[in-house]
């Protein structure tokens, strides 16, 4: 009995290690944030490098690098204000596909804690012509960490040459904010395309 779990385990690892699949690539993607439910989205972008290691058949981990604009705007009386916050942002996912190494086209469905450092961004206040600025990073936590969740999918478009689209949700759980505001956290809607070269 020892002997049969012993090869059945052997297989399984065989088996899993064929199926091992390395993509590295560029990603571009539109970003919908805010820093909190009563503010307005701020509409923006996100770039980096998408890397891609497939453990098994339907299963794998996902690393991206992105700089990420991020942040909200909102209205309080008469003053307008703009929050941009700019961040490395990096996501660690674990993807599960369906169907077959073999298909073509292959949904996925992803989740995973993202990690965010603040790397700049200029925040602002105004009333009618009269404009402050302020530098983001003296005013917001230079850290964040969240939860990301997400569907896709992966399309061949030749030996070893993948299309990557995500779109995915990153709730965020730290108070950003330095100051009074507890409120202040990151919620993330992103949409990204990239293009995945394997190895």
């Amino acid at each position: 009995m020892r002997k049969f779990l012993f090869v059945i385990v052997v297989l399984s690892i065989a088996i899993g290690l064929q199926a091992q699949v390395n993509s590295i690539g560029p990603t571009v993607g539109f970003n919908y944030a805010r820093l909190s439910e009563r503010d307005n989205a701020r509409p923006s972008f996100n770039f980096g490098i998408l890397y891609n290691y497939s453990i098994f058949e339907r299963s794998g981990l996902g690393l991206e690098v992105l700089y990420s604009q991020e942040g909200s705007t909102t209205k309080i009386g008469n003053v307008n204000f703009t929050n941009a916050l700019n961040y490395l942002r990096i996501p660690l996912e674990f993807n599960y596909y369906f169907g077959t190494l073999k298909d073509d086209f292959r949904p996925k469905i992803f989740a995973g804690p993202s990690f965010a450092f603040l790397v700049g961004g200029e925040s602002k206040s105004q009333i009618g012509s009269t404009e402050v600025k302020y530098n983001s990073k003296d005013i917001y936590e230079s850290f964040d960490v969240g939860f990301l969740a997400g569907v896709g999918f992966n399309y061949r478009l030749a030996d070893m040459l993948w299309l990557n689209f995500d779109a995915g949700y990153t709730h965020g759980f730290l108070n950003v904010d330095k100051g009074t505001n507890p409120g202040l956290k990151n919620r993330l809607i992103n949409v990204n395309l990239g293009v995945a070269y394997g190895f």
